[in-house]
């Protein structure tokens, strides 16, 4: 038997870091997927290949690198534990294997672990005639947080049900209608981050400079609220600007680099509406608002000429596809 699953990336578009304080985010799926492949075999063992470089196989509890070396159980155990806990109790005559394949780069704020987790549990899943989203994604949840431990699994939740969204941990999650389509073009500044480590250092930001994170943390609310007004009555002009003012909160609390407040500027020189930091920062991603489709090639452009790989993108509102 063999089934496959197709799960979108995500960018945040608001809210980032502040979230882990309480405030809300807003994020989005967009259009560029990763797929898994999943399929019985015979022998008894969990066998995982990906196009990030790394292949194992599980026999039982025993691992056996089969490319990426020392890295590989790590970048792939969040795609065993995807799989085992599909199966659940389950027990199938012989293995399971896993392909894995992303038009997206590893590790650079574009959610591809918590897509990677989505689409290899919907994958397995179907082997069992498993395909209810809910149950697809709080399964991808409890993996993704092999990765990042206190995962709100608002990604997971995104990539799963596709389009736009507001999370907030005390609200959980809305969706977001928005009045017009958004043409987003993501700048790859190729310097990966330590998710961990820079949401550690927003902690400690915030316990030197109590008052000014609190006044920061408001202004931040305040941004979200107006930033989901905006898109839903398609106010494309205000959107960016709140964008870049967002941007301007993640520089104050320590997030941004000079490479990333460089590619900023290069974007709305350009002509971007707005741009900022997605993700946890410290290199990553960038991502900037085009006013169309057809201003996003000079944006890209823009992004390539500052030494940048650029991913030109729009809303994805499928989510899920099995």
């Amino acid at each position: 038997m063999m089934a496959t699953a197709s799960a979108p990336a995500k960018v945040i578009l608001f809210g980032e870091h502040f979230v882990v304080h309480g405030n809300p985010a807003i994020l989005a799926a967009i259009d560029k997927r990763i797929m898994a492949t999943a399929g019985t075999i015979e022998a008894e063992k969990i066998a995982i290949r990906s196009d990030i470089g790394a292949a194992g196989e599980y026999s039982g509890r025993v691992f056996k690198a089969l490319r990426g070396g020392r890295r590989a159980k790590a970048l792939i155990d969040p795609i065993h534990y995807a799989v085992k806990r599909a199966l659940g109790s389950r027990d199938l005559d012989g293995g399971i294997e896993i392909d894995l394949c992303s038009e997206i780069p590893y590790g650079i704020g574009l959610g591809s672990s918590a897509a990677s987790c989505v689409a290899t549990v919907a994958a397995v899943g179907s082997l069992l005639g498993r395909h209810d989203r809910q149950w697809i994604c709080k399964r991808a949840v409890e993996s993704e947080r092999m990765i990042h431990k206190n995962s709100s699994g608002a990604d997971c939740y995104v990539s799963t049900f596709g389009g736009l969204m507001q999370y907030g941990v005390k609200e959980g999650y809305r969706k977001i209608e928005s009045g017009k389509s958004l043409s987003i073009v993501i700048g790859n500044t190729g310097i990966r981050h330590d998710t961990g480590e820079l949401v550690v250092g927003v902690a400690k930001f915030r316990a030197r400079k109590r008052k000014l994170f609190a006044d920061l943390l408001a202004y931040a609310d305040e941004i979200c609220s107006d930033a989901a007004s905006a898109l839903e009555s398609g106010e494309l002009e205000r959107l960016g600007l709140l964008m870049s003012e967002n941007q301007r909160l993640l520089q104050q609390i320590g997030v941004s680099s000079k490479k990333v407040d460089d590619l900023v500027k290069a974007c709305v020189a350009a002509g971007a509406l707005g741009a900022k930091i997605t993700g946890a920062g410290g290199g990553g991603s960038v991502i900037a608002l085009a006013a169309s489709e057809k201003e996003s090639a000079g944006i890209a452009e823009s992004i390539r000429k500052a030494g940048c790989d650029p991913i030109q993108t729009q809303i994805d509102f499928k989510g899920l596809i099995v």
